[in-house]
């Protein structure tokens, strides 16, 4: 989710991390605690090598925003995150870090509000940290491996709420908000378009099972059925009343100044209960899903369409962001490609060149 006029922007940029060139260390302020507001997680990334470097600090620890930047369990049980999803405009520089050479970088994480404990009751829990790091849009990422830590919480793990949704609670289906006759219309549509991709997706894994574009996206041992029945929920999203919205106007979580867009995710019982999505002023400014056509995948940064369909992929079936770009992400592993948003969207938008480009 890019667009082409930051390619300039990023040519004096390293072109991509290898392994050893950064360090990442994560500690607990406190091993107990009485209460999940207490929970202090401390991310620290140090850069060991002679040159500065510059990452991308969104979808990992390095990210101080309400997102998911650890997976939690209780024993063999998962923690459902409850927080924001965020599609960062990377032509913001708000959006990357800059680790100096022979430095460190450290962000804390208070988590309470962002993960839902209560389900869980009291006891010990474990974080393993988010450490895919690229250092620009569909840049090669390196993933550290770093110990789990666990914390134990005593006594009150009751819900926090991030902040209220407007949409009513069990609610799957997408409404555009908006007051800007202009920008509901390109939502409108946006939508209507996404759901064909995804249609269209879903449909090439049945008629084409070893396509090139499954292939790169997804391949491996990942289970076609359930990527069929991702893609098939996205494809179904059909608009009725009183569902989870889309707005054009709304920041609640203020983040529009880093994000194209961003969905707040409400779970419980690894359910998605609530899923409002926010189009930010820089989602209105993407190109044309016809543009695919003129690039190749691997080179594409985007489209409106396409935008639409990986927000709808975190809100319908739960994904989320591990990596960014068409190129950088047939390079995570095969878990992470069946989680990650931008599988879905490109594969979409591959297919959609394919049969639409007659390329």
């Amino acid at each position: 989710m890019f667009r082409a006029s930051v390619l300039l922007s990023l040519a004096t940029l390293a072109l991509g991390l290898a392994t050893g060139d950064l360090q990442v260390s994560i500690k607990a302020a406190s091993s107990s605690v009485s209460s999940i507001d207490d929970i202090v997680l401390i991310a620290t990334v140090t850069n060991p090598t002679g040159a500065d470097i510059r990452v991308i600090k969104t979808a990992n620890i390095l990210d101080s925003n309400p997102t998911e930047s650890f997976s939690v369990t209780k024993g063999d049980k998962i923690v459902d995150f409850t927080g924001i999803i965020l599609s960062p405009d990377f032509e913001r520089d708000g959006n990357f870090i800059t680790i100096p050479a022979g430095e460190s970088i450290s962000v804390n994480h208070n988590v309470a509000a962002l993960y839902n404990f209560e389900e869980h009751g009291t006891g010990s829990f474990t974080f393993t940290p988010w450490t895919i790091f690229q250092t620009e849009f569909n840049g090669d990422p390196l993933t550290i491996d770093v110990d789990p830590i666990t914390v134990e919480i005593v006594n009150d793990v009751a819900n926090r709420e991030l902040f209220p949704s407007d949409s009513e609670m069990g609610a799957f289906t997408s409404t555009p908000s908006c007051n800007d006759s202009k920008k509901l219309g390109i939502i409108r549509n946006g939508l209507t378009a996404a759901r064909a991709l995804a249609g269209g997706a879903a449909a090439d894994i049945r008629n084409r099972p070893n396509s090139a574009a499954w292939t790169k996206f997804f391949g491996g041992n990942i289970s076609r059925d359930d990527v069929w029945w991702r893609f098939d929920l996205i494809a179904g999203d059909l608009a009725s009343s009183g569902n989870r919205k889309i707005f054009c106007n709304q920041d609640p979580a203020n983040l529009c100044g880093s994000a194209t867009a961003y969905t707040r995710l409400v779970r419980s019982g690894g359910n998605i209960i609530s899923s409002d999505i926010y189009m930010c002023s820089g989602f209105f400014t993407y190109t044309p899903t016809s543009k695919v056509c003129t690039t190749l995948i691997e080179n594409f940064y985007g489209s409106l369409d396409g935008v639409v369909l990986h927000e709808l992929s975190h809100a319908t079936v739960g994904t989320t962001d591990h990596a960014y770009g068409c190129g950088a992400v047939q390079k995570l592993s095969t878990a992470q490609k069946f989680s990650n948003a931008d599988n879905y969207e490109c594969m979409s938008l591959a297919v959609h060149r394919t049969f639409k480009c007659g390329l």
